[in-house]
């Protein structure tokens, strides 16, 4: 992982010219006040007002706001950036971040859209960071991908933007979104290349599903999505098996390959029709560029569900060798620089700070863990390192000395696995992330109005019990209502 340092106006050189791998997605330009008298961000919690109830409820891991997001958010212009009408590009007075936010008129639709974004939980996989609430609307705050959504690069069709490794990396991406979604019980149902956006303009193309509204509130059928629908749900759309989205997969490489779509026509009503032949053609001269497994994946995907290939299968096939995976060499490497053992609070607060300084990264150290996990099921065991790593030394008994050692730092709960969360931590680069501007940063999203840290304040930020946040705070003998910037720098560079 990269430095994820945070830059001020003051240090900040213009003229230098940026290498193409630095995500602009993570760049944060604001003033950074080197007194320890810090403003925060967490709002003044007795003045603010109960939302709904249920609302309340279910967004316990959001964080919510009962006032409009311009209290603590400009909008700044969108340049170049493609927006829909009810989207605004923001920038947190505070820490600077830029952020999407989307408004929705407050009624008891997009209530219930709200209510079940709790669930939501994935890397790739639009955040929503928090939820204004006012008399007229819903106001989402939500990740910035600067990179646009993946339709944007297809405007003009005898442009293909993507070389057959990239198309293989992104229709991969796309597969761990719905694997993800599968197992939560969801299908969207209408997926284009408007559903997902590039986290930034690097060379290393990471995506994000964008369209999270359109899990719970199914679109209507239109001039753009009808050209990804699959042939069961033509003549209704009253169920949505899992199917349907796994035929939007073929869809869309297929369309990145060629620029356009298999199955055209000049009304809904023309193309349905020939969505139901699954004619597709592959002699296009776009088709001799790219290998034979990639046309051989599309066209087991191209054809009635009950002989269509299972998304597990599909993820497993070999046309997705052709991905670029970083050599898992690096990943044991940033393993054995891990020696400090790190507490449940060390880990809640660098969570944090990985979440919000280095949100693009996360996109690759998924990718990383996902290659490790052999049975997807979200957790590391010891077998799982076994596996991969036994090679790599002399001895087995040297393999199971290095995981256990590994084991003994990583997994903080003492569950016997390492779950994603566990593994970010520690594989990040701490020495680069725990800088002073960052650490004053966090401390400033996280204090409360007196400048300390808070039960409340704490609460309002992370799902966690009075109790739990008290024994948390407890382990390192430090009263929470009495830690300040210096006592939070201290526990945080005991990991250094």
């Amino acid at each position: 992982m990269g430095a994820c340092q945070m830059k001020s106006k003051q240090k900040t050189n213009e003229d230098q010219p940026q290498s193409s791998t630095t995500r602009k997605s993570d760049q944060v330009f604001t003033l950074n006040n080197p007194s320890l008298i810090i403003q925060t961000a967490t709002p003044n919690l007795e003045n603010i007002n109960e939302p709904y109830e249920e609302t309340k409820k279910q967004l316990r891991k959001i964080k919510e706001n009962q006032c409009s997001y311009i209290r603590y958010y400009t909008r700044i212009p969108q340049g170049n950036q493609k927006l829909l009408n009810h989207q605004q590009l923001v920038q947190h007075n505070l820490t600077g971040k830029i952020r999407i936010v989307e408004v929705y008129e407050r009624n008891s639709i997009n209530e219930q859209f709200l209510t079940e974004l709790e669930s939501l939980d994935h890397p790739k996989i639009i955040t929503v960071h928090e939820v204004f609430i006012t008399e007229e609307s819903f106001q989402l705050v939500l990740d910035y991908c600067s990179g646009g959504q993946l339709s944007d690069y297809f405007s003009d069709k005898s442009i293909v933007p993507f070389s057959e490794s990239d198309i293989a990396s992104i229709i991969y991406q796309c597969a761990e979104v719905l694997q993800y979604l599968q197992n939560i019980g969801r299908t969207h149902g209408h997926l284009t290349l408007n559903c997902f956006s590039r986290v930034d303009t690097s060379n290393d193309i990471q995506i994000k599903f964008t369209d999270i509204r359109g899990l719970y509130i199914k679109h209507q059928i239109n001039n753009i999505n009808i050209y990804t629908l699959a042939p069961e749900i033509c003549n209704s759309t009253n169920e949505y098996p899992s199917s349907v989205d796994v035929w939007s997969l073929g869809i869309l490489a297929y369309q990145m390959i060629c620029g356009y779509p298999p199955f055209g026509g000049s009304t809904i009503q023309s193309v349905k029709q020939q969505i139901k032949k699954m004619a597709a053609q592959y002699n296009n001269f776009q088709f001799d560029r790219v290998s034979k497994s990639c046309v051989q994946l599309i066209k087991k995907i191209l054809v009635p569900f009950k002989s269509r290939i299972s998304l597990s299968t599909l993820m497993n096939d070999q046309w997705f060798k052709l991905r670029s995976i970083q050599n898992d060499s690096n990943i044991i490497k940033k393993l054995q620089q891990n020696k400090v053992k790190i507490s449940p609070l060390q880990q809640l607060f660098l969570t944090f700070m990985i979440k919000n300084f280095c949100s693009a990264d996360q996109q690759q150290l998924h990718a990383e863990f996902l290659l490790l996990d052999e049975n997807q099921d979200g957790q590391l065991s010891k077998q799982e390192l076994l596996k991969v790593y036994s090679n790599r030394f002399d001895t087995n008994s040297e393999a199971i000395l290095f995981i256990d050692n590994i084991f003994k730092i990583a997994d903080i709960d003492k569950s016997g696995t390492i779950d994603f969360g566990e593994f970010i931590v520690a594989i990040t680069d701490k020495s680069g992330l725990l800088t002073e501007d960052n650490l004053k940063m966090a401390f400033k999203s996280l204090a409360a109005s007196n400048g300390k840290l808070t039960r409340q304040a704490l609460r309002y930020h992370f799902n966690l019990t009075l109790q739990k946040i008290d024994k948390l705070f407890a382990d390192h003998n430090l009263d929470v209502n009495n830690v300040g910037y210096s006592e939070f720098e201290k526990l945080m560079k005991q990991m250094l």
